[in-house]
């Protein structure tokens, strides 16, 4: 099997003999036009070639939305965390492939994408809970579509990014969930025989993400000088669990701890030191502040999940999310009278901006306390003046 390279303005037209059709007679060639100089064409030339050989093509005409997808997670994979790959895996097999997968990737209009999206504002969650999926659930599948397609405009498999011409739903803002002080000191109260007391305690004294917290190892702790600094975290993939560097620079930052952590992490120092000596050559030393019995990391799904459900319907408190302990580290430094831009940089936000907004419910709250500070110093003043 041969290919040619031929000149044509300012791009070069790749052909590729495949024979005589044996049902038609008539000859059978691929054909694609590359940008670029004519490296990058006789590259593409040897890609297209091994692609034939190894049976993996498809010609552009006939290709699926779902075959074009499955080669887009494959070549893409370099390109993304594994986290986010599974996502977007995720997404296009369980979402996008059952409802577009069989159209043809050339034939996928904007209509078809505006009737996928409205199906499943209607249809039920993946987990059977609930009878539709959320307007921000579907700007997710709608992110993941657009940037594949974005992908195949780029690869001239089709002239325009049919997602363009389609409105996505409205983002719907969710307030954050989080304890008031009573209620986290209720639930560290009636946690406190727990061996896994001082996770919790330190993700309400510190604001820490769950990976980050499970990825948190000794070296990086100073308890001398109290504090820490955020290095590497472990995170959930498809199968197993990853150690990774997190995700933005400004997430990769030393932080404070109050008095109290502290001396919560001397204690669970010490009762991992004798976890260890009881384990003897059994104790799997990971470095790791917190672990398994055994030494070995912490499952982040089962730490979020039973094990933090079971926690509080000890505690008897309202139901969160582990993220919201995050946000209840926040809403108590905030509702202390602790500035903005303090509590935005001890959560490692981006931009103060992205801290207001999601708490801003709080500072709300905050502006009219502010504001009826003014009326008592005003009245506290004439009083002062009568007297």
């Amino acid at each position: 099997m041969k290919g040619f390279i031929e000149k044509r303005g300012n791009s070069w037209r790749l052909s590729v003999y495949l024979g005589k059709d044996p049902v038609t007679g008539k000859e059978r060639r691929i054909r694609k036009t590359v940008r670029g100089s004519e490296k990058d064409a006789q590259k593409a030339l040897r890609d297209l070639l091994h692609s034939i050989d190894e049976g993996t093509f498809v010609e552009p005409a006939k290709m699926t939305v779902e075959q074009y997808l499955g080669q887009w997670l494959e070549t893409h994979k370099a390109n993304v965390e594994p986290t986010t790959h599974d996502w977007y895996a995720l997404v296009c097999r369980k979402h996008i492939a059952p409802h577009l997968g069989q159209v043809q990737l050339q034939k996928l209009t904007p209509l078809a994408i505006q009737q996928f999206y409205a199906s499943k504002l209607q249809e039920g969650r993946l987990d059977g809970k609930g009878v539709s999926l959320s307007p921000n659930t579907v700007r997710h599948i709608h992110r993941v579509l657009h940037k594949a397609l974005n992908a195949a405009v780029k690869l001239q498999l089709i002239p325009r990014n049919p997602c363009d011409a389609v409105e996505p739903p409205k983002a719907v803002k969710k307030e954050a969930r989080y304890w008031t002080p009573e209620e986290a000191a209720q639930f560290l109260e009636a946690i406190q025989e727990d061996r896994l007391y001082a996770l919790f305690y330190v993700a309400l004294g510190t604001g820490l993400r769950r990976g980050e917290l499970l990825g948190l190892r000794w070296q990086d702790v100073d308890l001398n000088e109290g504090r820490l600094t955020v290095r590497q975290e472990i995170v959930r993939k498809s199968k197993g669990t990853l150690v990774k560097a997190p995700k933005t620079e400004k997430s990769r930052a030393t932080i404070s701890l109050s008095r109290g952590v502290v001396e919560v992490l001397k204690k669970h120092k010490a009762r991992q030191a004798q976890e260890r000596l009881l384990m003897g050559d059994q104790y799997h030393d990971s470095g790791l502040v917190f672990t398994t019995f055994e030494g070995k990391p912490l499952d982040p799904s089962y730490i979020s999940g039973d094990y933090f459900g079971k926690l509080i319907e000890k505690a008897k408190v309202r139901k969160i999310n582990f993220h919201a302990l995050r946000h209840t580290h926040a809403t108590i430094l905030a509702s202390q009278g602790v500035p903005l831009k303090v509590v935005s940089e001890r959560l490692r936000h981006s931009s103060v901006a992205i801290t207001g907004d999601i708490y801003s419910h709080v500072f709300a709250e905050m502006d009219r306390e502010a504001a009826d500070s003014f009326d008592a110093a005003m009245q506290a003043a004439k009083g002062r003046r009568r007297a």
